[in-house]
């Protein structure tokens, strides 16, 4: 993590030295320099991050490069910016603008700015040296480690094991079959899951015992070296050969252990492996193909699994219940008796235990000198213990450290003190930290950025993707380049990097993209950990006005005066903090509140006035009823913001000096009209934009009856809320990157005339289409318009809809149908039914009038959801054997006569909030 800050800024400096080189005229000799100083420790920091143990002078050297780095850029940047705002003019103009705003005095003080930070990054830079800290190149980086963890043993195994009887049977019964495609059967999961308790147990099993004639156990992990590591696999299957091994070459010794399994049937098992390098080095010993023996790894990793054996059989164990969490968590409180208790309840004293009753309970008595030593557990015991166990989130290490304090502390302690207690017992952490040690150090700063999210939070994937943008920690080198790689491409694969580690869960949307993720709440608490130890992040929570809590942790912690605070994540009222703060927020990068706080108009001023190196801005539910401020204009620096959720009526015209904006989400509170200045075509690296459902076009004359100019944002990949009749049609045209758009006909002006437009445009890119569309009355010749759309779709249709065209007029992509109030007459499903494409259906507020539905066999092919709502006529619903093959939900809301028999594999809901979310899309709601 020291590395990968320096990295960014060296990164970014570069690219303004080839790319911008005409607007920093005058100090480009000076920014060469601090190029170059930049350069020579970064090469240092290396050299630390390899490092588990560090000097605190070393530390305090890290910090302040760290604020140099960013210092850094903050200075270059806010340089080349005043150049910048003339964008678009011509060279000589540009020039002479430039000129203007950047006086010779203005030249001399920030080239002595630059020449300051580059002599004390220098100077910091001997002095690393001094301490023993040496350049490496970053192939020098991978190889450089400082410590050993925890091994692991197969003879060592752990007594309590709860919740993962069924894994053990499917992973015994794949172990027994005599198949190359089952060869490797691999354990991915998260760290302190119990990969490895999981693999003793199925190791140790008596079906496993008797059917293989070799065991091996070896234990990778991070530190490893190959020939160890075959050698003790060798000596375990071949006992006789142990004096002989240690003579063998290497090829010699790679040999005799692939023969070995070849010869014999053989278990080897292969625990904590972390990398694909390490399986390399290794591969050559097991044999692919005519062999009965069988390899069991675990990882953390699956692409490490699918690595080894694109194959291979996965398992990956769940997190325990609350049930198996209590009943894991007794075992490790109450040893003596194997977690047998007596449960006092409102309906009086039971013996508590999932696996323990009658004549067996019976005989642990008796072993028992007096009833009293076995444990008794009173309800409000009980309630206190799964207080507890919540914050362990189903983490098996997680409970039974919570077992190891309950065991020897009062409980209600532990539960007013939990997280010390975590904080204390580093064996949790450190097993988490792992995964966080191991990630490339580009990584890291994507993943500490995570923890300022609320704990439980759902992270919107598209959102947290633009702020790794924005900050910089994603850009593309010339290979990304050279394939055509986007930059949003690359911040998918690093969410993907997470999940694959298992350091994140995620929710895939209806094409199977990433539509949001959740950090278990462990590895939350090590995020933030993380970040406040690398001085990356600040969360704050008001408890008073001086006061601020980190809500994670519940560590105090004091802003002091002299800090710089580059992120700052606000929970609840934490205005008063903004206001006294302010001379220490004044580098802050990114700012985001949560709580659903109202800030009003005096509250939120000083971020405009005084935090003008914001990159990120997610300032959600203000509070204004009026127009944002002038000074909005001078957030130069720019790149996301998200108003969404807000109560104000106009932006104001300085917007048009923000050039830098990448991401803007201006969805404000329903039924809101907002004035948008016609400038955001200046806003040229604009790749996401979401409009507001309502919105006017300010112009100092014809006011609103011009079109929002849009045409110039070529570099648009997500364009929302495209209003037909404020937008020019045409300028979708323009969009030659564009990937995902929505269009809004609130009006029923245009209809579906722009559909054979959409079918001629140059759109190569376009992956998904969203229509919401609004008119009295749909005929079936409107409707057919649509059927020569090629591409994947949405269709959102509100208002009667004369007669449903055949399913071959439809567009054949069509994923996502919502139907409101068209007050069909005919059952639509023999129509709908044919579309082989549709995942998501909802039939809402009278969409049909009538009292039976029927679905015939093979209908619905890929449907997996299916709401009804407000159907109030509708009486029956059917499906013959084999319709809707792969439906999963039945959602049901206001439909008072309908009577459904589900099949088992269907689970159905109340469609109460589904429906509200849907309607909320389109501004209905």
């Amino acid at each position: 993590m020291a590395e990968s800050v320096v990295s960014f800024a060296v990164e970014k400096i570069g690219n303004l030295l080839i790319d911008e080189v005409k607007f920093l005229r005058g100090v480009k000799g000076k920014v060469d320099d601090l190029y170059s100083a930049l350069r020579r420790v970064q090469a240092l920091l290396r050299d630390v991050d390899a490092r588990r143990e560090r000097k605190k002078a070393v530390e305090e050297c890290v910090a302040q490069l760290r604020d140099f780095a960013y210092d850094a850029e903050d200075v270059i940047e806010r340089y080349y910016l005043k150049a910048a705002l003339t964008e678009g003019q011509n060279i000589i103009k540009a020039y002479a603008c430039f000129m203007a705003k950047c006086s010779c005095v203005q030249v001399h003080e920030v080239g002595t700015e630059i020449e300051s930070l580059k002599s004390r990054i220098s100077e910091i830079g001997d002095e690393m040296q001094k301490y023993g800290i040496q350049p490496l190149n970053e192939s020098e980086c991978e190889t450089a480690r400082a410590s050993t963890p925890e091994r692991t043993y197969a003879h060592f195994e752990e007594e309590d094991f709860v919740g993962r009887e069924d894994h053990i049977k499917v992973l015994v019964n794949e172990l027994l079959k005599d198949g190359e495609q089952q060869r490797v059967i691999s354990i991915c999961g998260m760290g302190g899951l119990g990969k490895t308790t999981l693999a003793k147990k199925v190791f140790a099993h008596e079906k496993v015992k008797k059917h293989f004639h070799g065991f091996a156990w070896a234990c990778i992990s991070q530190e490893y070296r190959v020939r160890d590591i075959l050698e003790g696999i060798l000596v375990k299957l071949n006992p006789d050969q142990r004096e002989g091994v240690k003579e063998m070459k290497d090829d010699d010794l790679l040999e005799t252990l692939y023969k070995t399994q070849k010869e014999k049937r053989c278990i080897v098992v292969l625990d904590d492996i972390w990398t694909e390098r390490a399986w390399v080095g290794l591969r050559n010993a097991f044999p692919t193909k005519d062999t009965r023996s069988k390899l069991l790894i675990t990882t953390r990793n699956r692409e490490v699994a699918q690595h080894i054996d694109p194959h291979c059989f996965l398992n990956e164990p769940q997190f325990l219940s609350q049930e198996e969490s209590w009943n894991l968590l007794k075992k490790k409180v109450f040893p003596q008796t194997k977690g047998l208790v007596v449960e006092i309840s409102s309906d009086g004293p039971r013996v508590g235990q999932d696996i323990v009753a009658g004549q067996v309970v019976e005989d642990i008595a008796k072993q028992s000198e007096t009833e009293g030593q076995i444990p008794v557990i009173t309800e409000d015991m009980k309630m206190l213990a799964y207080k507890l166990l919540k914050k362990c989130a189903g983490l098996p290490l997680a409970v039974v450290v919570l077992g190891g304090l309950l065991a020897h502390n009062d409980w209600e302690t532990v539960h007013k003190t939990i997280n010390l207690h975590f904080n204390d017992k580093r064996n949790v952490s450190e097993v988490l930290a792992l995964s966080y040690d191991n990630l490339p150090s580009h990584l890291k700063p994507c993943f500490l950025y995570l923890g300022s999210f609320p704990e439980d939070a759902e992270i919107h994937a598209k959102e947290v993707l633009y702020m790794w943008i924005a900050e910089g920690f994603v850009s593309l080198n010339a290979n990304n380049k050279a394939r055509g790689i986007s930059v949003e491409d690359l911040a998918e694969q690093y969410v993907m990097e997470f999940v694959n580690r298992g350091m994140v869960q995620v929710r895939f949307n209806l094409i199977g993209k990433i539509k949001s993720f959740h950090l278990h709440d462990l590895m939350r608490d090590l995020c933030i950990s993380k970040a406040l130890e690398e001085s990356f992040l600040s969360i704050l929570n008001i408890q008073q006005d001086n006061e601020t809590e980190n809500c994670s942790t519940s560590m105090a912690i004091k802003v002091g005066s002299s800090c710089k605070i580059r992120r700052l994540s606000l929970n609840r009222n934490v205005i008063p903090s903004l206001k006294a703060s302010r001379r220490t927020l004044v580098h802050l990068r990114t700012l985001m509140s949560f709580g659903g706080v109202k800030w009003e108009s005096k509250q939120f001023q000083p971020i405009f006035n005084y935090c003008k190196f914001l990159r990120v801005l997610k300032l959600e539910n203000l509070n204004v009823k009026r127009s944002l401020p002038k000074s909005m204009g001078d957030l130069v620096h720019l790149r996301f913001l998200s108003l969404a959720g807000s109560d104000f009526n106009s932006l104001p015209q300085s917007m048009g000096n923000v050039v830098c904006m990448e991401f803007l989400d201006l969805v404000v509170t329903r039924y809101i009209t907002v004035s948008i200045p016609n400038v955001l075509w200046k806003m040229r690296r604009l790749r996401y934009l979401h409009l507001p459902h309502k919105f006017a076009i300010k112009e100092k004359i014809l006011w609103d009856r011009k079109k929002l100019r849009l045409g110039t944002l070529k570099n648009l990949r997500t364009l929302k809320n495209f209003d037909l009749k404020k937008c020019d049609v045409n300028d979708i045209d323009k969009f030659t990157n564009l990937q995902k758009l929505t269009v809004l006909d609130k009006y029923g002006c245009v209809k579906l005339e722009m559909f054979p437009q959409l079918v001629e445009f140059n759109l190569k890119h376009l992956r998904f289409l969203s229509l919401y569309l609004q008119y009295n009355l749909w005929t079936e010749g409107e409707l057919s318009k649509m059927s020569n759309y090629p591409h994947s779709c949405k269709l959102f249709i509100n208002g009667r809809i004369e007669k449903l065209p055949e399913h071959k007029s439809l567009p054949q992509q069509l994923r996502k149908l919502i139907l409101i109030d068209s007050q069909l007459k005919e059952d639509p499903m023999p129509i709908l039914e044919k579309l082989p494409h549709l995942v998501f259906l909802m039939l809402g507020y009278y969409a049909f009038m009538g009292k039976e539905m029927v679905c015939s066999a093979g209908g619905f092919p890929q449907l997996k959801h299916l709401l009804f709502d407000a159907l109030l006529d509708l009486e029956e619903w059917r499906a013959a054997e084999g319709a809707v093959p792969h439906l999963s939900r039945l959602g049901i809301y206001l439909c008072p006569n309908l009577r459904v028999v589900v099949p088992p594999r269907i689970s159905t809901y109340d469609g109460y909030d589904e429906s509200l979310k849907e309607l909320g899309k389109c501004g209905l709601f």
